[in-house]
């Protein structure tokens, strides 16, 4: 299938979607995407209006919505361009990392793919958690439901008028004194 086949399927799936929250994950991501790439260009077009040739930083402040790999590597120093250049390759090669691990895989397995992609791509800066828990839940998902799923029916089941175990007193039986002969 060409690019332009998969653009059209994925359209038709989105429009056609029975599960709308993926048409609402891919317009989110669109927008952060977007936004990212915007604030990339413009912090580019300013760093090569204001260099000249001489020694400027791109970046005093790293952006939210920047990947980590990119801003890693931008500031091993950012006033040159072979590392601006660098970090836009890291920057493709991030991208690329999570088409091939998150959005295709999830395509693949039959799960909610732009959802998943949205999660580990901008969850770190919307929730303000780390990627590697994002993509941690992602990878062990169905053990983290499992988990939430049984804790739900250990709250269904829970009747607050039986004890538990550990709060029943365990009877402890003294043994008896030995009777003493009464004194005359």
């Amino acid at each position: 299938m060409s690019f332009k086949d998969e653009l059209k399927k994925e359209q038709t799936d989105l429009k056609n979607s029975k599960r709308p929250y993926e048409t609402a994950a891919f317009l989110v991501f669109a927008v952060l995407f977007l936004q990212q790439l915007a604030f990339l260009i413009y912090r580019f077009w300013n760093f090569v209006k204001d260099s000249k040739g001489a020694s400027t930083g791109w970046f005093s402040t790293t952006s939210m919505t920047t990947p980590p790999l990119f801003s890693r590597v931008l500031f091993i120093d950012n006033s040159k361009y072979i590392y601006v250049y660098l970090a836009i390759l890291a920057l493709a090669l991030w991208y690329f990392l999570i088409y091939l691990l998150v959005w295709n895989y999830c395509r693949k397995h039959g799960y909610a793919k732009w959802t998943w992609t949205l999660l580990v791509v901008f969850g770190p800066t919307i929730l303000f958690m780390p990627p590697y828990i994002f993509y941690a839940i992602y990878v062990f998902r169905p053990y983290f439901f499992r988990f939430i799923k049984t804790v739900i029916e250990e709250y269904k089941a829970y009747n607050p008028k039986v004890p538990f175990p550990e709060e029943i007193e365990e009877k402890v039986e003294q043994p008896e004194k030995e009777m003493e002969p009464e004194s005359k």
